[in-house]
């Protein structure tokens, strides 16, 4: 070698080997490759020192085989096929840069300035075999150039820590410190994923070898590395909304995950995964488990969620009762509806309590009906009316069981006024069974009690359920009568002669003669109603009232008056005289003015 051009420190092995051919008369790197066997024998042609070569980065033509490269890095990692510069760095020394050979970097850090890998005069690539890196072919020199893009920001900045790693170990930010080998596989593999793109095969990138690819890697990695790990979530996040599937996280991130878990699995990378793995913790719908097993096991212990059938057997709860609490909202869950048609529910972990509290707080139909001392059709009945409000009740949906909290319970628990002697008293348990409430009658009778319009009676001060309550009597027969009237409810003709004074067959000779008017309601038998009452009582007087009022005997009155009866054993064959108020208003007056007169003569 005639010309035995030096290396200077941090040359490309290309650039160097580039200026060695033109120096020497070589038109092209591959004549170069010809002349020489091996590349040690052109460091000994040219008396290359140990010192000299270890300024050299990057790897030599494939001719002579691949380069034992430092650092970590394989022959991949560098461009082959474009020549990239620094039309500044060309313009102060004119020798190609070993870090421009690196494929994932676009930019010159000295400068702040975007590389260049096309001729500023006709636009056309340039390849690394020719030897004249300084010219294209159409003439123009490839540094003479004003057209730079600027670069600055975070972009700038990652580059540049990227860049200084070459020398040892840098970090960006709070991130651990990763070598240059480490950085080139960062950037290659995380680099790819956007919102918007998610690559199906991460370890092949289509054109790396032109700067703009370069420079979308570079400034993807600055965004994600920026405002760790806010940005890196909001990619996670969509890269989550965008995907159809519900439950297999891998299939969910995808080739996102192979490259967290298998890609960059090394130890230098973990902090990938423990942001990835927070990221689930915090916002993965389902359950994290041991199937897992690429995860930590205290992010699976961390997990919050948990599937619901883990969480009733630890609860020792039935799953339909948690399946219906989902339902009724009292438990919330996660539902992820299967294509299958199959729901797969989660539940957070701290409503394990919950639960249980559920459980231990909650009464079956049968416990309540026991507690409140009260047939199991009455405590429906309490519930369709609302005074009983269950978790879950088969009135309401399709559960196979009920759950009635204890609280409900307890309102139906009563304490009586203490009296000595006692009045004539009834239980609750006495009037449902013979006093045959109408529809409506008994909400009404407890909602009396929960007011303290009807309060319970006995011998001491004590809570009593609902079934064992102790009424006065007189009293609660009285309110039932003016709750009827105030309705306008209907009577039966038993009740009506009650309320008449009369015995029940002296009724039935009355409607039978048509004096007193019945009706048939829904309510079984005939009916009678208020109005219907009332209209008889201003209608109608029987002999014995009318006698008591003149303070005389029944006979003695019948002999006296001249007014014919409506009714009575001789006109219709019934057991009473009934005659009608207005025609014995009007005797009296007949008699009334007689004596005035007699007085007067």
């Amino acid at each position: 070698m005639l010309v035995r051009p030096r290396p200077i420190a941090g040359e490309a092995t290309f650039g160097y080997l580039l200026r060695v051919a033109r120096a020497n008369g070589y038109n092209t790197l591959a004549q170069l490759g010809t002349a020489f066997s091996s590349f040690e024998a052109l460091c000994q042609a040219l008396k290359l020192t140990v010192a000299e070569k270890a300024k050299l980065f990057g790897p030599r033509p494939g001719y002579w085989r691949l380069t034992n490269l430092s650092e970590g890095l394989s022959g991949i990692d560098f461009n082959h096929t474009r020549l990239r510069w620094c039309p500044s760095c060309m313009r102060e020394s004119v020798y190609l840069r070993g870090i421009w050979s690196v494929e994932v970097s676009g930019i010159c850090n000295r400068h702040g300035i975007r590389l260049i890998d096309q001729c500023p005069n006709c636009g056309r690539a340039q390849k690394l075999e020719r030897v004249n890196f300084e010219q294209c072919s159409c003439g123009a020199l490839l540094f003479c150039t004003r057209s730079v893009e600027k670069v600055d920001g975070s972009i700038l900045h990652v580059s540049q820590v990227f860049e200084d790693s070459l020398n040892q170990k840098t970090a960006y930010a709070n991130l651990p410190p990763l070598a240059f080998a480490e950085w080139v596989r960062l950037i290659t593999y995380l680099g790819q994923f956007s919102k918007s793109f998610q690559p199906t095969k991460p370890g092949k990138i289509a054109r790396l070898y032109q700067v703009d690819t370069a420079m979308r890697l570079m400034s993807q990695i600055a965004y994600l590395l920026e405002n760790w790990p806010k940005n890196f979530y909001q990619l996670l996040s969509a890269l989550h909304r965008q995907s159809d599937e519900k439950l297999s996280i891998r299939r969910t991130f995808g080739p996102l995950y192979r490259v967290l878990y298998i890609d960059l699995s090394d130890a230098c990378f973990q902090f990938l995964r423990d942001e990835f793995e927070h990221y689930l913790i915090e916002c993965w719908p389902g359950v994290v488990c041991g199937r897992h097993r690429a995860f930590q096991a205290e992010t699976i212990a961390a997990h919050p969620r948990q599937a619901w059938k883990q969480v009733v057997k630890q609860a020792g709860i039935a799953p339909s009762i948690i399946r219906h609490l989902i339902r009724a909202k009292l438990i919330l869950a996660d539902e992820i509806d299967l294509p299958s048609g199959r729901t797969v529910r989660s539940i957070d972990k701290k409503q394990l309590k919950q639960l249980t509290d559920f459980a231990k707080a909650g009464f079956t139909l049968k416990e309540a009906a026991y507690r409140l001392a009260l047939p199991e059709s009455r405590i429906r009945t309490l519930i369709t009316d609302e005074i009983i409000e269950p978790l879950i009740s088969r009135l309401h949906s399709n559960a196979p069981t009920w759950l009635i909290p204890e609280q409900q319970l307890r309102r139906l628990y009563f304490i009586g006024r203490e009296m000595n002697p006692l009045p004539a008293t009834i239980t609750i348990s006495k009037i449902l069974k013979h006093w045959r409430l109408r529809e409506g009658e008994f909400k009404a009778l407890v909602q009396a009690l929960l007011l303290g319009r009807l309060v319970p009676v006995g011998t001491k001060a004590e809570y009593m359920p609902l079934g064992k309550l102790v009424l006065d009597e007189l009293q609660v027969r009285q309110w039932f009568t003016e709750m009827r009237d105030a309705a306008g409810a209907s009577l039966s003709i038993d009740e009506a002669a009650k309320r008449l004074g009369l015995k029940q067959q002296v009724a039935y000779d009355l409607i039978k003669a048509g004096l007193l008017e019945t009706i048939q309601d829904d309510l079984p038998g005939r009916r009678i109603t208020p109005v219907a009452l009332k209209t008889f009582q201003e209608s109608y007087i029987s002999l014995a009232e009318y006698a008591r009022l003149l303070n005389r005997a029944p006979r003695s009155v019948l002999q006296s008056l001249e007014v014919q009866p409506v009714s009575g054993p001789t006109i219709d064959g019934s057991r009473q005289y009934f005659y009608r108020r207005a025609e014995l208003e009007h005797e009296a007056c007949n008699v009334n003015e007689v004596t005035c007169n007699s007085k007067k003569t």
